[in-house]
This record gives C-alpha cells, structure tokens and sequence, in this order.
C-alpha cells in the first residue's frame, strides 16, 4: 500500500512543519517549487511537511508538551520528558510506578509542536549531566532545566503559545 500526500501550495506550506532530514515518513502534505539549482532549470523541487501546528480555520491544533518534573526523593535531579496529553496525568502515571518513593511534581511544562524532536534535542544537549543513558534524569537545577527547554525549544514553539 503506498501512502498518498496532499499538495498543498508554498503559501500554505508557511504553517507545515517541513521534513529536512529525507525521512518522509511522517510526511503528510508535498509542495513543488522551481528549482534555484543550476542546471535544473524547468525542473521542481519537492518539499514534503509534517503536521501543521494549525487547524484549516487558523486555530491551534492539540498541543503537545515537554516538562520538567521534580521529586523530593532525588534532591538536585530534574526529569524532563514530553507528552501529547496533561502533563499533570502524565507525572501521576510517572509515580505511579512501585519503585518511586514519592511522587514527581510538574513544575513546568511547555506547548510546543514535535515535542519528541525537542526532547531529543534537549536530551543530548543534557547528556553531560544525565543519570544514566537510558533515563531522562539529569543533574541539575530545576530553573536551569526551564531555561534551556525555553532557549532550545523556542523553533518549536507558534507565537503567543506559551504566552
């Protein structure tokens, strides 16, 4: 079964979330421009697009969140992870787990699009201080934690969302 994409035009495509790394697999719509390359005249490009941060009416679409949760029983540690959904839901799911001495507490949470993109961003921009390579725990304040998941999340963030 081969997957189908809408063409949408490079006006619309402004709110589309492009795909630069070739991996279309995530690609839902395309859009054809001249090619600027030499040789190419005549030619298009093709440029494929994830999800928009829009709806067709303008308005947001659901938002996803990465967070930062801290917990009293690992004093100088910051989680920092994303979810589609409440992030409150998903630190009580979190705690939930019988090897948790005490619960963990959101204590930030940031609206953004392609939260697992910047969470892989953040986790390797963080892997100095990380806990272990497969936790996302990492050693360091928690205002540290909020202001590199702003600076770096910033490209992932529509105007006004966290506003």
């Amino acid at each position: 079964m081969s997957k189908s994409f809408v063409k949408i035009t490079p006006e619309q495509a402004h709110y589309y979330k492009p795909i630069l790394n070739g991996d279309v697999s995530k690609a839902i719509a395309y859009t054809l421009t001249p090619s600027n390359e030499p040789g190419y005249e005549g030619w298009e490009d093709v440029t494929y697009y994830q999800d928009s941060p829009f709806a067709q009416d303008g308005s947001l679409t659901p938002t996803e969140f990465v967070y930062v949760l801290v917990n009293s029983s690992c004093p100088g540690m910051v989680k920092i992870g994303m979810t589609v959904r409440n992030v409150e839901t998903r630190a009580k799911e979190i705690s939930g787990a019988t090897g948790v001495p005490t619960p963990w507490v959101p204590i930030y949470s940031f609206k953004c699009f392609n939260s697992y993109k910047l969470e892989q961003e953040l986790h390797a921009h963080l892997d100095a201080v990380r806990v272990s390579d497969n936790r996302e725990m990492f050693y360091m304040k928690s205002i540290d934690a909020i202001r590199i998941v702003e600076q770096l999340g910033e490209k992932y963030s529509v105007p006004n969302l966290n506003s």
